[in-house]
């Protein structure tokens, strides 16, 4: 699975240090709904996708919509389980721990930048 990490273009904040890229539909079914609760750093990424589902999660989420340019244009914070989300003219969606503390509303219209981060093998 490709992991990496999210920054701020603008200023180069890590906004979650974190981040599982779920590309493949085994993984795009299953997300978040193994975690028992949410960590503030870590998100998930949808690359291609405009809709998700909180169907059997046990928590509560924020998610966020992100054109091809990985520009912020839509934020849905307290997405409560058994729900469905769909975003119109997203290219891919985030989703974090809900309430996180992050001004994601006042960023958007900004750009993200996504870092791989190289597998470490023991």
């Amino acid at each position: 699975m490709k992991q990496g990490c999210f920054y701020l273009n603008s200023s180069g904040r890590c906004i979650w240090r974190d981040v599982k890229v779920m590309e493949y539909f085994p993984q795009r079914l299953v997300g978040m709904l193994y975690l028992r609760v949410a960590s503030p750093q870590r998100a998930f990424w949808f690359p291609r996708c405009s809709a998700i589902h909180t169907w059997g999660m046990r928590f509560a989420i924020d998610v966020i919509g992100l054109d091809k340019q990985l520009k912020i244009v839509k934020v849905v914070r307290n997405v409560q389980p058994a729900n469905v989300v769909r975003l119109t003219g997203v290219d891919s969606i985030i989703e974090c721990e809900a309430g996180c503390p992050l001004p994601l509303e006042f960023w958007q219209g900004q750009t993200l930048k996504f870092c791989v981060k190289e597998p470490v093998y023991d």
